[in-house]
């Protein structure tokens, strides 16, 4: 689990916050260019109505609906994503009654069969009172042992002065941290096919650290190979070296259970500095997963449960490393931004000189400790923490998860697209438009949208604009000032190659224009541009999330508050520094991932080992 969840995040209110030539189209749109621009524009469907979602989502009217999340409580790190019997499960930590980090952390857990609609599930496992884990069950991960049998392995903490959980470890494992790590089991019970029924192994499969390492933690299992025959199961761990840096321990062992033991760094040599900035103290949260061309992607053997075959560590084989990097080291980010390297595996460690990186993995300021799994299809499917960044404890939950991203290796580079699945959510077109000039001087209003859930694509030419994208106004503030923006911009800088996000404190409310290059809060980072980019945003109340046809993605939060106009879409295309060419337009209002009976009491079952402390 990340340890940034445990201090207090920063107190920030973003209350905001001619028909194209087909040879032109990206594949990414010309999939859905005939039907979109024969229809006419549409009224939309209002498909929005929160009856049957709980009285949380009545009375806020930022909660996202087609984010995966808990009814009510603390979010944050998604755990042990798994594709099992058919259905997708993902796992999370979370906090029941609090919209505020504790030390009880539980692993929350949702399903679904498509990838789009989700239900419920009981809280999978809790803290054990008096055990190794009674402060919390931390981050991990879900693989099939070679029994086939579901598994957790996750970071089970116990307070320093928890007096009931024994003696402190000996000063040579001792880390000097507040809380004591260690490594843990959980199997699902025999039978269970929708891995809700969990019971934990008393002891640790790995009670302590090295010895005598000066480590900074020691957290988050991530199996990155599995035993089979003769092949040993290797696991990685999130930790870092005092004074030297974040790095990465390899275990391994030939039984899940039982037996492992340390092999030393995962990484070979040292890797190349991010700008000028250092890599963090503490690498948290890592993944590593082979990265493929989209057209290489093809189903992968099914064992008979219906999860994937056994993982595999090979070289010559492209893998992305991806981490989480604490304590957070941008002056300029009120969150951890995470880091990845392409590069391959010699003698079973990634050789991080050689390799491509480090990058940012998204260019927003919310995205932390994502987490990745492969599916039945053979796809990269990688899940992250949407934070949040207003201040809590008066609101009933905290947190979603990212929208499901597929990862590719694409022109060179890594590239992130959502997973298709989503076009169910789509209502029918509430506007399409074929062509749009947006002048400098006026932007256009997204017409008959009116919702707070919606997706819009749309490919813009530069033509002689510096800056160019999409306009959300807020309804929350009458005199915005620096702590209270009245907009949200998400553009593409053409003039400085950069995917942002920028927020307004003055607004033109006559032609909804504002100087792009006046004093104001920015997030963002590059984008591999040229003369035309094809452009998604899944706007789901607060979450944000925007994806760039050259591979980029950006999540952010934007807190709007209720739409107080039905004549006032609050949504538009802008142009900065010239006009804009915008082809394609699709703008639909979203449905819900949720329905009225999973929003009902999950299934009465008492969670593996009782409530903690």
């Amino acid at each position: 689990m990340s340890v940034l969840c445990r201090h207090l995040l920063p107190t920030r209110d973003i209350s905001c916050c001619q028909k194209p030539d087909d040879t032109a189209l990206t594949s990414w749109q010309r999939r859905r260019h005939s039907a979109a621009t024969t229809r006419q524009p549409t009224k939309v469907f209002m498909s929005t109505e929160r009856v049957g979602l709980g009285e949380s989502w009545k009375l806020d009217a930022d909660k996202p609906w087609y984010h995966v999340m808990p009814r009510s409580g603390w979010l944050n790190d998604p755990n042990g994503p798994i594709f099992y019997n058919g259905r997708y499960h993902v796992y999370y930590q979370h906090i029941e009654g609090t919209s505020q980090w504790e030390w009880r952390m539980t692993w929350g857990h949702a399903s679904s069969s498509d990838l789009v609609h989700w239900k419920h599930e009981p809280i999978a496992i809790n803290p054990t009172k008096g055990g190794t884990d009674a402060s919390g069950c931390w981050s991990g991960t879900t693989v099939l042992d070679t029994d086939g049998t579901p598994t957790m392995i996750y970071t089970g903490v116990r307070r320093r002065d928890n007096k009931d959980c024994g003696p402190l470890p000996h000063a040579a494992v001792d880390l000097g941290l507040d809380m004591i790590e260690c490594q843990m089991m959980a199997r699902c019970q025999k039978g269970d096919v929708d891995l809700i029924r969990w019971h934990k192994q008393e002891e640790p499969i790995i009670p302590h650290p090295p010895e005598n390492m000066k480590l900074t933690g020691f957290r988050d299992p991530y199996i990155i190979q599995q035993g089979h025959g003769q092949q040993k199961w290797k696991m990685l761990l999130g930790s870092g070296i005092e004074g030297q840096g974040g790095t990465l321990l390899v275990y391994e062992t030939t039984h899940l259970s039982s037996g492992w033991q340390y092999k030393g760094s995962f990484i070979k040599g040292k890797s190349k500095p991010f700008g000028k900035h250092d890599l963090g103290a503490m690498w948290e949260c890592p993944f590593l997963t082979p990265l493929k061309e989209p057209s290489n992607a093809h189903p992968v053997p099914e064992a008979p449960s219906g999860s994937v075959g056994p993982l595999q560590l090979k070289e010559g084989q492209l893998y992305m490393m991806c981490v989480s990097p604490y304590p957070h080291f941008l002056k300029d980010r009120l969150t951890n931004p995470c880091l990845y390297w392409l590069g391959h595996v010699q003698q079973e460690l990634f050789m991080i000189e050689e390799s491509d990186g480090p990058h940012l993995l998204d260019l927003g300021d919310v995205l932390y400790a994502p987490n990745c799994f492969q599916d039945a299809q053979g796809r990269n499917i990688m899940l992250g923490w949407l934070q949040e960044l207003r201040k809590g404890g008066g609101f009933d939950y905290a947190g979603c998860i990212s929208l499901p991203r597929v990862l590719t290796y694409k022109d060179g580079r890594l590239h992130q697209e959502v997973a298709p699945e989503l076009e169910a959510l789509r209502q029918e077109p509430s506007w399409t438009a074929s062509d749009l000039q947006v002048s400098g001087s006026q932007s256009v209003e997204v017409q008959h949208v009116r919702g707070p859930s919606w997706f819009a694509e749309f490919t813009m030419k530069q033509g002689d604009a510096s800056a160019s994208g999409m306009l959300l106004r807020s309804w929350l503030h009458e005199e915005p000032d620096q702590a209270h923006p009245c907009a949200a911009a998400l553009l593409v800088n053409w003039q400085d190659s950069l995917l942002e996000v920028v927020f307004p404190r003055k607004l033109d409310k006559k032609n909804m224009t504002f100087d792009a290059g006046s004093d104001m809060k920015r997030i963002g980072g590059p984008a591999h541009l040229e003369q035309q980019v094809t452009v998604q945003v899944y706007v789901d109340h607060s979450a944000v999330e925007v994806f760039l046809s050259s591979g980029e993605a950006l999540a952010t939060r934007v807190y709007r508050g209720a739409v107080t106009s039905q004549e006032d879409s609050g949504i538009y295309f802008t142009s900065h520094g010239g006009a804009t060419h915008v082809q394609d337009v699709q703008v639909h209002s979203m449905g819900s991932i949720w329905t009225k009976a999973s929003d009902q009491p999950a299934k009465a079952f008492e969670p593996a080992q009782g409530k903690g402390l």
